[in-house]
């Protein structure tokens, strides 16, 4: 007796005794293989290097037969991710040349092949299926099947997730406080997703939700995006990626949260082309675990080995790129583990931070290429733009760039006997010594020397922080989430706020005028 004849006698077997769907299955699995597996595999795990998505153990296949069915009667166009990865291909419809008796036979097998174990498809069931979507005229896209048949997938970590939605033509991030959305949804996956977004170009959305933190601790965020993004964390702007480009961008910032419910914000355009946003949030620090915030990954560079830079008994110097500073930068680490960044464009630090100083990995391992974060916690950042400026109006904005009246120029710096540097630089007809040094208790003292020739002009003034800071009392200031900066008044230095910045106004005296200031960690 033939394999084929032994097959039809099983089958009729297999009726009477009620197994329909094991005749399906054996029926559908000739009609699959010669009809779908060229794109989806033989074995279900997609055609390799075309890019198909799997079969073999995809949450599209489980649950309702119904997402399945209306795949192969009207197909699917349009990005979908299965098993994790991105996909965008276009499935054309099989509904006019398929029987409802072979979808079910196709359906059935590929829902109890590979591991899936699901139930069987009844050709009545594709019938009532084929019945109710005669209005759907076009093919599918994955947001609208999720939205009628749901896939089970594990939920985001973001909860009262809601999503804003503007059409408009954006070059740069728009002021949303001066719109209105076109539409609004509560987006119950957790997940920030661009999805259900049927526009390709010319939008812009904002996401609003909580998440809950488990640690008192100071986190990392990173956020990537195809165009423009902004991170907000308890309405504190962390981290942002300006202007038009694809992903391969990314920006990071921290954030100091506590034990309980967080609020974040994200803010998103796109303009033409492509499309993406990925936010995540180191848990453990720039080498920890991290949890994602949206469905698109991260991409992830290249791993190298922790070469960590230690200050015991003296200062270290790391003349490399540092993020958060320009490229000119010059870290320091003190004993104590007090750390700063200091930009030689701008003659001012930029960065200060505390617990470890630097890994050295990135840019001591091959070429090293790149900008490296610091290692510590609690990174403020005191601000771009020259150290000093000349003021004469209230309502003045700090210069972006070096005013060419100053003459600015750098003129490196002098190690003490601890290693500890003492930068030196000329503007305005002034020599500037600015030596920081690190106090125990987690304090940075700043010890300006400023010397002056026979007429020191009296229009000058000093930055020290960066823009947001807060006057708490006199003499001391908010310059980031728990780090306070402390001025004494003095006849040569009187501190101010100019433009969100905290300042020294300078009314100096002919030769060498001394004054300082204190960076405190609570």
């Amino acid at each position: 007796m033939s394999i084929s004849m032994n097959l039809r006698m099983i089958s009729r077997i297999c009726v009477a005794l009620g197994l329909v769907g094991f005749v399906a299955a054996e029926e559908g699995k000739s009609r699959y293989e010669m009809l779908c597996g060229v794109c989806h595999g033989i074995d279900g795990k997609g055609a390799g290097e075309a890019g198909f998505p799997p079969l073999a153990g995809s949450d599209w296949v489980k649950g309702s037969p119904d997402r399945m069915v209306q795949v192969i009667l009207h197909g699917l166009e349009g990005p979908i991710t299965v098993s994790g990865k991105d996909y965008n291909l276009m499935m054309p419809p099989q509904g006019a040349a398929l029987t409802d008796p072979q979808i079910a036979e196709i359906a059935t097998y590929i829902r109890g092949a590979w591991g899936n174990e699901q139930s069987a498809v009844t050709t009545d069931q594709v019938a009532q299926m084929r019945s109710d979507s005669q209005k759907q005229t076009g093919m599918w896209t994955a947001s609208q099947l999720d939205k009628k048949w749901p896939v089970w997938r594990k939920k985001g970590p973001v909860k009262n997730l809601i999503a804003s939605y503007y059409k408009g033509r954006f070059n740069k991030m728009p002021d949303f406080s001066k719109l209105t959305p076109d539409a609004v949804e509560e987006e119950a996956g957790g997940y920030l997703s661009l999805d259900s977004i049927a526009e390709k170009d010319n939008f812009a959305m904002v996401w609003e939700g909580e998440f809950e933190v488990r640690q008192d601790r100071d986190y990392t965020f990173r956020i990537d995006s195809d165009d423009g993004s902004r991170l907000f964390i308890n309405d504190v702007l962390v981290a942002e990626v300006k202007g038009l480009g694809g992903m391969g961008r990314p920006r990071e910032g921290r954030a100091l949260l506590k034990t309980g419910t967080a609020k974040i914000r994200v803010e998103y355009f796109e303009r033409s082309g492509n499309q993406g946003i990925g936010i995540v949030m180191m848990r453990g620090g720039p080498k920890g675990k991290t949890l994602s915030f949206t469905k698109q990954a991260l991409k992830k560079g290249p791993k190298f080995d922790p070469i960590p830079i230690v200050a015991k008994d003296t200062a270290r110097i790391y003349r490399n790129y540092i993020k958060g500073t320009s490229a000119r930068g010059i870290g320091v680490g003190y004993p104590g583990q007090v750390n700063l960044a200091y930009s030689a464009d701008d003659l001012a630090v930029s960065q200060a931070w505390v617990g470890d100083f630097i890994d050295a990995g990135l840019h001591w391992t091959g070429r090293g290429q790149g900008r490296q974060s610091p290692a510590g916690q609690r990174v403020v950042s005191l601000g771009e733009g020259p150290a000093m400026a000349v003021l004469k109006k209230k309502d003045a904005k700090w210069p972006k760039a070096w005013q060419k009246k100053l003459k600015a120029r750098f003129h490196g710096y002098r190690l003490d006997e601890f290693r500890r540097p003492e930068f030196h630089y000329q503007a305005g007809g002034l020599e500037v010594y600015d030596k920081p040094e690190a106090v125990k208790g987690r304090e940075i003292v700043r010890n300006f020397r400023i010397v002056a020739g026979e007429k020191p002009p009296n229009d000058l003034r000093l930055r020290l922080s960066g823009p947001g800071a807060k006057l708490l009392r006199e003499g001391v200031y908010e310059v980031g989430r728990g780090v306070r900066l402390k001025i004494a008044e003095s006849d040569q230095a009187k501190p101010a706020l100019v433009d969100g910045r905290v300042v020294l106004k300078l009314k100096l005296s002919p030769g060498e005028n001394r004054m300082g200031v204190r960076y405190v960690w609570k």
